[in-house]
Protein backbone atom coordinates (compact mmCIF):
# COMPACT_ATOMS: atom_id res chain seq x y z
CA UNK A 1 0.00 0.00 0.00
CA UNK A 2 2.66 2.24 0.58
CA UNK A 3 4.49 1.68 -2.61
CA UNK A 4 1.42 3.72 -4.01
CA UNK A 5 2.55 6.49 -2.46
CA UNK A 6 6.22 6.54 -2.60
CA UNK A 7 6.80 8.83 -5.28
CA UNK A 8 4.72 11.49 -3.91
CA UNK A 9 6.30 11.32 -0.41
CA UNK A 10 9.59 12.19 -2.18
CA UNK A 11 8.07 15.01 -3.59
CA UNK A 12 8.80 18.28 -2.92
CA UNK A 13 6.13 20.91 -1.12
CA UNK A 14 4.75 22.48 -3.84
CA UNK A 15 4.76 26.15 -3.59
CA UNK A 16 1.96 29.06 -3.09
CA UNK A 17 1.75 31.97 -4.98
CA UNK A 18 -0.11 33.57 -1.88
CA UNK A 19 1.75 34.30 1.19
CA UNK A 20 1.03 32.36 4.08
CA UNK A 21 -0.94 33.56 6.77
CA UNK A 22 0.10 33.59 10.69
CA UNK A 23 -0.87 31.03 12.97
CA UNK A 24 -2.69 33.76 15.35
CA UNK A 25 -4.71 35.22 12.21
CA UNK A 26 -5.81 31.49 10.69
CA UNK A 27 -7.21 30.61 14.78
CA UNK A 28 -9.42 34.26 14.64
CA UNK A 29 -11.47 32.82 11.56
CA UNK A 30 -12.84 30.02 13.42
CA UNK A 31 -13.89 32.20 16.80
CA UNK A 32 -17.29 33.20 16.13
CA UNK A 33 -18.20 29.54 15.17
CA UNK A 34 -21.11 28.48 16.90
CA UNK A 35 -23.56 25.61 15.14
CA UNK A 36 -26.63 27.19 17.13
CA UNK A 37 -26.42 31.13 17.25
CA UNK A 38 -27.73 32.61 19.85
CA UNK A 39 -28.45 29.19 21.86
CA UNK A 40 -25.60 30.34 24.35
CA UNK A 41 -27.12 33.43 25.04
CA UNK A 42 -30.19 31.78 25.19
CA UNK A 43 -29.36 29.30 27.90
CA UNK A 44 -27.73 32.09 30.03
CA UNK A 45 -31.02 34.40 29.77
CA UNK A 46 -33.20 31.04 31.31
CA UNK A 47 -30.68 30.27 33.88
CA UNK A 48 -30.39 33.80 35.24
CA UNK A 49 -34.34 34.23 35.13
CA UNK A 50 -35.02 31.10 36.65
CA UNK A 51 -31.78 31.92 39.63
CA UNK A 52 -32.58 36.16 40.08
CA UNK A 53 -35.34 36.59 42.80
CA UNK A 54 -35.98 39.77 44.80
CA UNK A 55 -34.31 39.90 48.25
CA UNK A 56 -37.41 38.93 50.95
CA UNK A 57 -37.91 40.84 54.37
CA UNK A 58 -37.23 38.63 57.27
CA UNK A 59 -40.38 39.31 60.09
CA UNK A 60 -40.06 40.17 63.09
CA UNK A 61 -39.86 36.53 64.11
CA UNK A 62 -37.11 35.78 62.38
CA UNK A 63 -35.22 39.25 63.51
CA UNK A 64 -35.42 38.38 66.79
CA UNK A 65 -34.23 34.67 66.35
CA UNK A 66 -31.10 35.80 64.03
CA UNK A 67 -30.42 38.30 66.75
CA UNK A 68 -30.54 35.81 69.28
CA UNK A 69 -28.44 33.11 67.36
CA UNK A 70 -25.80 35.95 66.64
CA UNK A 71 -25.47 37.09 70.76
CA UNK A 72 -24.34 33.51 70.77
CA UNK A 73 -21.77 33.17 68.95
CA UNK A 74 -18.21 33.49 70.01
CA UNK A 75 -15.12 34.41 68.18
CA UNK A 76 -13.86 30.60 66.07
CA UNK A 77 -17.86 28.53 66.19
CA UNK A 78 -18.37 27.18 62.71
CA UNK A 79 -21.50 28.80 61.39
CA UNK A 80 -23.44 27.71 58.52
CA UNK A 81 -25.79 30.92 56.69
CA UNK A 82 -27.95 31.88 54.22
CA UNK A 83 -27.55 35.28 52.38
CA UNK A 84 -28.81 37.22 49.49
CA UNK A 85 -26.43 37.92 47.39
CA UNK A 86 -27.19 41.22 44.99
CA UNK A 87 -26.89 40.43 41.84
CA UNK A 88 -28.35 43.26 39.71
CA UNK A 89 -30.59 45.87 40.31
CA UNK A 90 -34.09 46.66 38.38
CA UNK A 91 -34.86 50.35 39.76
CA UNK A 92 -35.99 50.32 43.18
CA UNK A 93 -35.60 46.33 43.35
CA UNK A 94 -32.70 44.20 43.95
CA UNK A 95 -32.28 40.91 42.09
CA UNK A 96 -29.77 38.52 43.33
CA UNK A 97 -29.72 34.87 44.91
CA UNK A 98 -29.53 33.22 48.12
CA UNK A 99 -26.41 31.74 48.94
CA UNK A 100 -25.63 29.01 51.56
CA UNK A 101 -21.99 29.41 53.50
CA UNK A 102 -20.17 27.30 55.78
CA UNK A 103 -18.03 29.59 57.67
CA UNK A 104 -15.87 30.38 60.87
CA UNK A 105 -17.15 33.50 62.64
CA UNK A 106 -14.84 35.93 63.38
CA UNK A 107 -16.82 38.97 64.85
CA UNK A 108 -20.11 41.11 64.59
CA UNK A 109 -19.31 44.64 63.21
CA UNK A 110 -22.56 47.06 64.49
CA UNK A 111 -21.26 49.99 63.14
CA UNK A 112 -21.17 48.28 59.60
CA UNK A 113 -24.20 45.97 60.54
CA UNK A 114 -21.61 43.22 59.01
CA UNK A 115 -21.23 39.74 60.24
CA UNK A 116 -17.29 38.74 59.44
CA UNK A 117 -16.61 34.98 58.39
CA UNK A 118 -13.10 34.10 57.74
CA UNK A 119 -14.74 32.75 53.95
CA UNK A 120 -15.83 36.71 53.78
CA UNK A 121 -18.01 39.66 54.85
CA UNK A 122 -22.42 39.20 55.19
CA UNK A 123 -23.80 42.38 55.39
CA UNK A 124 -27.08 42.22 58.29
CA UNK A 125 -29.58 43.24 55.57
CA UNK A 126 -28.70 40.08 53.50
CA UNK A 127 -28.46 37.53 56.08
CA UNK A 128 -31.85 35.09 56.09
CA UNK A 129 -30.23 32.07 58.29
CA UNK A 130 -27.88 31.45 60.59
CA UNK A 131 -27.20 27.83 62.28
CA UNK A 132 -24.18 27.25 64.50
CA UNK A 133 -22.76 23.53 63.09
CA UNK A 134 -21.52 20.85 65.46
CA UNK A 135 -17.49 21.29 66.32
CA UNK A 136 -15.41 23.96 66.92
CA UNK A 137 -14.02 26.19 63.90
CA UNK A 138 -10.12 26.99 64.40
CA UNK A 139 -9.19 30.21 66.24
CA UNK A 140 -7.81 32.14 63.78
CA UNK A 141 -5.16 35.17 64.67
CA UNK A 142 -5.56 38.07 63.18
Amino acid sequence: MIAAYREILRRPRPVSAHRRMPVGNRAKLFIPFAALRGFDIAILTREQERLLVPRSTPGADRVEELSRRLAALRRGDAVTITHFVPVQYAGDAVLGEYAVTDGVFLRFEPEERTLLLREGRVELENLWELFPRDGEGEEEAL
